[in-house]
């Protein structure tokens, strides 16, 4: 049990590393493609409104 401790932190730690860089991606794609990107999962997502 121990020795699972661990690999369960080490594990949760990749997991939110992974979805932080996919967020990022993702993120990062709505500015450099102004008509709106369609994600991996096939959802269209159009960048943020300006600030008037």
């Amino acid at each position: 049990m121990a020795r699972l401790i661990p690999l369960i932190l080490i594990a949760l730690a990749v997991w939110f590393w992974v979805r932080a860089r996919r967020k990022t991606a993702a993120y990062m794609a709505s500015y450099e493609h102004p008509g709106g990107t369609v994600r991996e999962d096939g959802e269209r997502r159009d960048p943020p409104a300006p600030a008037a």
